[in-house]
């Protein structure tokens, strides 16, 4: 966010000093506002947006103590693995796919 900031303030410097690059700016600012749609979509498209909500999720659907949560991949789609101690001290992974929300035990 910071760079497309920059970006657009600095396309607005030039827009200043020189009104002939004016196509050349509204070039950039067009990219910069694509990118961050592009960018605000893939977010909203996740069902499961933090590691506290992927710990609700592994501890809904199995019980137990989390030891570490941690970001990975799940199926291709960007998820969670939360390790987990059940009460009579197993060690557990589950993986949480953010895309979809679902989970799963290793």
């Amino acid at each position: 966010m910071k760079t497309a900031l920059f970006i657009v303030l600095f396309s607005l410097s030039l827009l200043a000093a020189k009104p002939a690059a004016a196509s050349a700016v509204q070039a950039v600012t067009s990219m910069v506002s694509v990118s961050m749609a592009a960018s605000n979509n893939k977010q909203q498209k996740l069902k499961v947006r933090s590691k506290e909500q992927a710990v609700q999720l592994a501890k809904r659907q199995y019980r137990g103590k989390v030891l570490k949560v941690q970001s990975s991949r799940v199926n291709g789609n960007p998820g969670y693995r939360v390790k987990l101690l059940s009460s009579d001290g197993v060690v557990f992974y589950v993986n949480v796919d953010a895309k979809t929300g679902r989970v799963s035990r290793n």
